[in-house]
């Protein structure tokens, strides 16, 4: 064997010990994340200054729902408006009847404390307000699941809550619209099918609209676009997408690929508005914008987006309320049915 030889055989070996090391590290980066406790999301919400402390002495109803597609309890955060005392002038509704319920779904490693910054507003409105910890996270046990999946599971248990919601309800008509933070985002897109097939009537949704800020397109185009931005070379993501898909399959039984919002939301005529803050790098802006163009030219539903200026990663709600809650409270004006909103 010439040297030459050695030399290309010895590189190769240690290319293919890259992507494999690379493949294994972005699959339990992906799927085996730390997850933070509830006690560090609430403080990091207050150091942000998203939210202070007198949100927390409302009347808040912590509840459990049995989830049987987990076959675990999801436990939530459950506020009627209609219950804050008189006194409580940062929180009490603007109006007194209940304009709708909203249920709220975190981002991967977080918990419900992520979503108070939308909750407050809901409340505010007169929307009652549910937010539950996913699986594995907060004070939600793993279920049979095991770990986050982009959506591709938790899209399930969202419709187990979603069931629950309109048990809970018994005959009051009120609009139920699901609101999601990145990865949160993203499974609430995938629910879409789910809570109103193509072809289907309002009268028979689950839901009537969904607000999705900071959602990935798919697990697979996040999983590249997070590999370029930690400068892998662009001849190494190809085998690597390959590596994790590998892992990922054998493990779980499912491909990145269908971890996919962006062919849910083309399988649904749910009106959906699609947030993102101008300045995401996390999940790149381009993903929402690329979400809403293609929806728009399909006809499928309505559709609106939101660029957020200034504003980074799960941040365009707590950077430009102003901006936010106008728009998002606009929407659902425009396009849930009267009789309901």
């Amino acid at each position: 064997m010439t040297s030459v030889m050695a030399t290309i055989l010895i590189l190769g070996g240690l290319v293919a010990c890259s992507i494999l090391g690379l493949s294994i590290y972005s699959y339990r980066a992906m799927f085996h994340p730390r997850i933070r406790s509830s006690e560090y999301c609430k403080n990091w919400g207050l150091e942000e200054g998203e939210y202070t402390e007198a949100i927390f002495a409302l009347p808040w109803e912590e509840v459990e729902i049995f989830s049987p597609y987990s076959q675990s309890v999801v436990r939530g955060h459950y506020l009627d408006p209609r219950t804050i005392p008189q006194g409580s002038q940062e929180y009490s509704p603007a109006k007194k009847s209940v304009a709708g319920v909203a249920l709220f779904v975190h981002g991967i490693t977080w918990t419900w404390y992520g979503m108070v910054k939308y909750m407050q507003g809901f409340l505010k409105e007169g929307w009652i307000v549910l937010a539950i910890d996913l699986p594995a996270h907060g004070a939600s046990p793993q279920g049979i699941q095991r770990c986050p999946s982009f959506g591709y599971h938790e899209k399930y248990v969202v419709d187990d809550v979603v069931a629950w919601l309109k048990k809970r309800m018994g005959n009051q008509r009120l609009p139920l619209v699901l609101v999601g933070e990145s990865m949160g985002a993203a499974t609430v897109l995938q629910y879409a099918p789910l809570a109103a097939p193509q072809g289907t009537s309002p009268e028979q949704w689950k839901v009537q609209a969904i607000i999705a800020d900071c959602p990935y397109s798919s697990a697979a185009e996040e999983l590249d676009a997070r590999l370029k931005a930690s400068h892998i070379p662009a001849l190494l993501i190809p085998p690597i997408h390959w590596g994790v898909n590998v892992l990922l399959s054998f493990l779980r039984g499912y491909r990145l690929e269908d971890a996919s919002p962006q062919n849910a939301i083309l399988q649904s005529p749910l009106p959906i508005m699609l947030v993102h803050g101008k300045e995401d790098t996390y999940v790149p802006t381009w993903m929402s914008e690329h979400m809403a163009q293609t929806r728009k030219q399909a006809a499928v539903g309505p559709t609106e987006l939101l660029i957020v200026p200034d504003a980074v990663h799960a941040k365009s709600a707590a950077v430009h309320p102003e901006l936010w809650f106008p728009a998002v409270f606009r929407f659902l004006k425009d396009h849930i049915p009267g009789s309901l909103y």
